[in-house]
């Protein structure tokens, strides 16, 4: 018996030590160099067709030399820095309001910057007021010149058909130190929710009855103007988005839910965005995104993102906001969700993502040639210490030189029936249910012959 159970935990060690085999994987792609006549760190990126061969967490991607020696390598997510336009507050006061009689419904308001602000890069109009639409045009003046910065801008809020609004301008780069804003429309007409009633009685009885509607005018109230300007800063280092090749296979309408599905194909890339492309205009949707989840016989979808997409498009005025972002997934399919409610379907175009994009990291030789590996069900995640020697190495200000994947190559040996070692040996669930048979077999019998053994000791 302990020489069965030694037998086993060597054959479970052994399994351990084994490592993985080029013949193993089911492809494998040339990485080509830009000097491979160095020693250098080389970054190469997985593209769609390894995405769509290996597993979840990539465990079977192998970097293996022309000798067919495996190569030590870090998988990373490749990052970017990311400049972006960070607002701050231009102090600045009203310091005047004219009503402009030779415009109807006009007024001119002007603004001074204080001392030392910086000159504004755009102005937002505070209003309580709610379904609205108003024109704005916007002068500056410094040392007594004055320009025109904006002609025709537009204020608005459509809560009445749509959760959308803009009560923010864009002003061009200018120096000025003072703005004039004129805003015209500045009352309009609002149907009162009461009726004036008109009764008229001849002989004590009502002989005419008259309804009518009553308009109410309304000022548009400002509670304040702010303006702003932009500096560029520089963010901290996040995961760099990459386009990902995927399909629209179809579009279905589903009257009862009142709402439109698009399926999308991918290839199991690590995606986190999908932007829909449409010919609709002015719109305003609730929409999800959807993964489907095998339990048993049956498959559900599970939502995995919300959010809202719409196009704006009236007069000088577009805006436009059709991706909807979720967490990392490497799914074959995807599903998006457009609730229409009341509204008529969107006309859907296609369909776009984006995504994660990772890399494999390795310390090459000069004048050695690599190949990455992928596409194994038996393959484990590999333990290096590439982590710690290619970290060291980068404090060092050492940068991965990019290489390239050249096309992918089917393994024909993949496919023949491997050679019986220790690792496909436990990994056998026959073989290893024969294994635990013989054990709990062993044991049994064990026990049996020490139970015997116990009994035939003479009592005292």
């Amino acid at each position: 018996m302990i020489r069965m159970v030694a037998w086993c935990l060597l054959l479970a060690s052994a399994s351990q030590c084994l490592a993985a085999q080029p013949d193993e994987f089911r492809f494998h792609k040339d990485i080509e160099r830009r000097d491979g006549k160095a020693e250098s760190i080389v970054g190469v990126a997985l593209d769609a067709d390894v995405c769509a061969a290996a597993h979840g967490g990539f465990p079977d991607l192998r970097v293996f030399d022309a000798e067919g020696k495996e190569t030590p390598f870090l998988l990373e997510t490749v990052t970017e820095t990311v400049t972006h336009k960070a607002r701050m507050d231009c102090p600045s006061h009203v310091a005047s309001l004219i009503d402009l009689n030779k415009l109807p419904y006009a007024i001119q308001i002007t603004i001074d910057l204080e001392k030392d602000s910086p000159s504004a890069d755009g102005l937002a109009i505070f209003t309580p007021l709610l379904n609205y639409e108003r024109r704005v045009r916007i002068f500056g003046s410094k040392d007594g010149k004055e320009q025109l910065l904006v002609d025709n801008g537009l204020l608005f809020d459509y809560s009445r058909y749509m959760d959308v609004s803009n009560r923010e301008i864009r002003l061009p780069k200018n120096d000025t130190r003072q703005l004039k804003v004129v805003i015209w429309s500045i009352e309009d007409s609002k149907e009162s929710p009461f009726l004036e009633l008109t009764r008229k009685f001849h002989d004590g009885n009502e002989s005419e009855r008259i309804e009518r509607t009553v308009l109410e005018r309304r000022p548009f109230r400002i509670d304040r103007i702010e303006l702003w300007s932009e500096k560029d800063e520089t963010l901290t280092q996040r995961e760099k988005k990459v386009d990902y090749p995927v399909k629209m296979s179809r579009v279905e309408e589903n009257p009862a839910e009142k709402a439109t599905i698009v399926y999308v194909d991918a290839r199991r890339e690590p995606l986190t965005e999908l932007t829909l492309e449409t010919s609709s205009r002015n719109f305003n949707r609730a929409v999800s995104v959807q993964t489907p989840a095998t339990r048993g016989v049956r498959t559900r979808w599970t939502d995995i993102g919300h959010g809202q997409i719409s196009v704006l498009d009236f007069g000088h005025f577009h805006r436009e906001a059709m991706g909807i972002s979720f967490s990392e997934q490497r799914q074959g399919e995807y599903r998006i969700v457009i609730q229409n409610e009341d509204s008529p379907a969107l006309k859907i175009t296609g369909v776009k993502a984006k995504g994660n994009q990772y890399r494999a990291v390795f310390l090459a030789q000069a004048n050695q040639t690599y190949r990455l590996y992928y596409g194994a069900d038996e393959a484990e995640t590999p333990k290096y210490d590439a982590t710690a020697v290619l970290g060291s190495l980068r404090l060092q200000g050492d940068r991965p030189s990019e290489g390239t994947l050249g096309m992918e190559v089917a393994n024909a040996a993949a496919g023949e029936s491997p050679p019986l070692n220790a690792r496909r040996i436990l990994n056998n669930p026959l073989i290893m249910g024969a294994v635990i048979t013989a054990l709990v077999a062993v044991l049994g019998w064990a026990l049996f012959r020490a139970t015997r053994r116990i009994n035939e000791i003479p009592k005292e």
